[in-house]
């Protein structure tokens, strides 16, 4: 039997509704059925009296639920208990646009404060790093910031960057020109897919500006978009982050998209959150977000309204820094490029 299963199934039983209960555990509503319908299959008994305003315990489904608690709390304990003795583990997830920017450090910086430390990491696009975290695979993730934080997770506001568009060399785009989002009216773009987070951020702000957005081309990677860019075949919108360090910066040329930005958090999973390794971890990742000076070109760093826990009337609200201005940021790269 599986155990996610009896785990949906105290979930849908909790909250009287499979609706509610899939919007709160982060699946579709066909999904979490299936996997209710596959319970009730292998229990050979229905555990749900279904009505038109939710969904109520069968004699089965009773018994199935005071049966169920306190063999999760059981498994959480020993889940707790194996964790204590893998502490010198660390499962984390980080940005393929922060290569450059961060990830390279960070891991230099760990590994050499803390040899002890094993470090595995998933380095993907936004979506993936969510679906990873909703499997609760990862002990630390920077993805970007949702209102509402996935169950299991806390969740800290860490750096706001610009957007920016990426063409090739002929497209004559400037770091220091903010580009307005109606310049890409009807332009060839270059994106990963719908699921990923910061396209559905980029559709969102296109819909409002009543921009038709047309996407040509939906390359899995950051590195793969960029690509694209560089040899012609549409504009790239991606992290400031993703251009630094690029390897060839004469064969392509970006700009900030106005009033485009991409809002970066920590995601701390509260099972490991005793564990050495994850607090060496986040204690670097604090450290490094605790300054303007350690930031790169194009982002500023946010401070958090109030913290975001697991459930749905948790949630945070991210505010820009008043000691870093991006406006002030773009004007010095402006005279520093002059002055070249």
């Amino acid at each position: 039997m599986e155990l996610t299963y009896l785990q949906y199934f105290l979930r849908v039983a909790e909250m009287g509704s499979i609706n509610r209960a899939a919007a709160d555990l982060s699946l579709s509503q066909p999904a979490l059925s299936r996997n209710i319908a596959a319970l009730e299959n292998e229990i050979g008994s229905p555990l749900f009296t279904r009505r038109r305003d939710g969904v109520t315990l069968t004699e089965a489904g009773r018994l199935l639920a005071d049966r169920t608690r306190p063999l999760l709390s059981q498994f959480a304990l020993i889940k707790e208990e194996v964790g204590q003795r893998a502490a010198g583990h660390l499962t984390i997830g980080l940005p393929q646009a922060w290569k450059n920017v961060f990830t390279i450090s960070f891991i230099g910086d760990l590994v050499k404060q803390h040899p002890g430390v094993s470090v595995k990491i998933h380095d993907g696009v936004s979506n993936t790093l969510r679906e990873y975290l909703a499997a609760g695979i990862l002990d630390l993730c920077i993805m970007p910031f949702e209102p509402v934080t996935l169950n299991g997770y806390v969740q800290s506001p860490l750096v706001r960057e610009s957007m920016i568009a990426i063409g090739d060399a002929t497209a004559e785009f400037r770091p220091y020109n903010e580009l307005p989002l109606t310049a890409l009216d009807n332009a060839r773009l270059v994106m990963p897919g719908r699921t990923n987070v910061l396209r559905q951020h980029a559709e969102q702000a296109f819909m409002r500006k009543g921009i038709s957005m047309r996407m040509l081309i939906e390359p899995f990677t950051q590195d793969l978009c960029i690509e694209c860019a560089r040899g012609g075949l549409g504009i790239a919108i991606t992290p400031a982050s993703s251009v630094q360090g690029y390897a060839n910066p004469e064969s392509l040329s970006w700009a900030p998209l106005k009033g485009l930005y991409a809002t970066w958090s920590l995601y701390e999973n509260e099972a490991r959150a005793h564990s050495e390794a994850v607090r060496a971890a986040k204690h670097l990742i604090m450290k490094r977000f605790s300054s303007p000076a350690n930031l790169w070109f194009g982002a500023e760093l946010v401070t958090v309204a109030s913290t975001a826990k697991a459930g749905p009337s948790k949630s945070c609200s991210p505010r820009i820094r008043p000691e870093l201005n991006p406006t002030a940021r773009f004007a010095s790269f402006k005279e520093e490029a002059r002055c070249d």
